[in-house]
């Protein structure tokens, strides 16, 4: 019922938008005059060699894919409303038995496939002025960052949801929300629904919005929320904030503390049983063109058959907010009891090159009495010339070391039980993109 009516809501808003504007005189609105369209060229390649699933034939995944994206964004009619539009297409150009891992292409059976859709299709509506605003939207959209909810870009192709979306601005405070209904994951062309992690239970809707304050760039705070209807409650608290030490130096603090917490129809089962923490701080020092920092975090998850960890989505077929390196480039410092150290360095060259170092290590996680330990280091860089505009080049290596996974997906224990099988593998990635705009 509740699915139904946030169709038909939103229906009413997309047709109300677009009687008002049939209305009146489209000759003199700027809906099409003022609009454009970017294409998007992206090519990626990923690799993990991790031998953590080795015991049951899952070895190294390999994937490499061509995408192509068109953006349409109109122009504001009677300076009020529009519609904007995406296409996402993705070709296959390698992939290894394992590939479904890298999330790059659709797994058809086991089979690497291309595929293409609608990514974006949404109405959209302004009041307001620049600091003092508010923004709505209806239909298939990016929301990144929106609450308890995400996007994720990092792939050949983002993710997208399915509902009602509002943005508020009041000078230095802003206000999103989202009520939404269905999810279109970055690897595949499907629009899908919710659903529970054990039981397979529809989850009829997410709520999910968050309030920040940012009185300038680098400094703020964010208070979140989100709720997966009748399964899981999120909740968090994100800051940064820095001190000038010199004209070009600062202190840099960053930090986010979340809780997760069953609802009535979570299992309790998988992730952890009742409710879950996580906690992450950092501390840096910027200077000029250089940036470093500590960082420290902890994770309860407590989970009765097994070890628990901190999970950040909301449900099957979601994607959630967590902007915390313990979600590592080759391994998640979320299980029950771990904290991580964090470190990286990073170096803006020129303009145009960033370099940067980076590792984590996690400890303290206790299984069947024996102690886990996990880490990960590794470099990137990112460059974009500036005689190309649009064009960026990203490449970034490094090993990581944790371990192997029984049929269960719990720590491998040594038949001893004194100690555990050690898994270890490479990441990389590499991702050519040129955007440009065809009008």
């Amino acid at each position: 019922m509740r699915h139904s009516n946030i169709k038909i809501t939103l229906l009413l808003i997309t047709t109300g938008i677009f009687t008002h504007a049939n209305a009146m005189d489209i000759s003199s609105g700027g809906l099409f005059e003022n609009s454009h369209l970017d294409l998007t060229l992206r090519n990626i390649w990923m690799l993990n060699t991790t031998d953590q699933r080795a015991d049951f034939d899952v070895g190294d995944q390999n994937a490499w894919a061509q995408a192509i994206h068109l953006d349409y964004s109109s122009g504001w009619y009677q300076d009020t409303v529009g519609f904007d539009a995406s296409w996402y297409g993705v070709s296959k150009l390698y992939a290894n038995k394992d590939f479904y891992g890298r999330d790059l292409l659709r797994d058809n059976n086991g089979h690497a496939e291309g595929f293409n859709k609608v990514g974006q299709l949404f109405a959209k509506a302004k009041f307001g002025e620049q600091k003092r605003f508010m923004n709505v939207y209806g239909g298939w959209r990016k929301l990144n960052k929106f609450g308890a909810i995400t996007t994720n870009t990092s792939r050949a192709v983002p993710s997208t949801w399915e509902g009602l979306s509002t943005e508020i601005g009041f000078d230095q405070v802003q206000i999103k929300a989202a009520l939404v209904n269905r999810f279109s994951e970055r690897d595949e062309p499907e629009k899908r629904h919710f659903y529970t992690l054990k039981s397979d239970k529809k989850i009829d809707y997410i709520a999910s919005g968050d309030i920040s304050w940012k009185p300038e760039k680098g400094k703020g705070f964010t208070y979140l929320a989100g709720d997966s209807k009748d399964y899981l409650l999120r909740q968090g608290i994100e800051g940064s904030w820095f001190w000038p030490l010199s004209e070009d130096s600062r202190f840099l603090t960053r930090g986010v503390v979340y809780y997760n917490r069953g609802l009535s129809e979570w299992e309790g089962t998988k992730a952890f049983e009742h409710d879950a923490e996580h906690y992450f701080g950092l501390i840096g020092y910027q200077k000029a063109a250089a940036e470093f920092g500590v960082g420290w975090s902890k994770t309860k998850a407590h989970l009765k058959d097994g070890l628990g960890y901190f999970y950040w989505h909301m449900g099957k077929n979601t994607r959630g907010t967590f902007n915390s390196p313990a979600d590592g480039e080759g391994n998640d410092y979320v299980n029950d009891g771990e904290q991580m150290l964090y470190v990286y360095s990073q170096y803006q060259v020129s303009p145009e090159l960033l370099v940067g170092l980076y590792g984590n290590y996690g400890y303290g996680i206790e299984y069947k009495g024996v102690s886990l330990k996990e880490w990960e280091y590794g470099g990137f860089f990112s460059w974009s010339p500036q005689r190309i505009a649009g064009l960026n080049i990203f490449a970034g290596f490094g090993p990581a070391y944790t371990w192997k996974l029984d049929s269960r997906s719990n720590p491998s224990i040594t038949d001893d039980g004194d100690s555990f099988h050690r898994a270890k593998g490479v990441g990389a990635a590499v991702r050519v993109e040129y955007k440009f705009g065809l009008f």
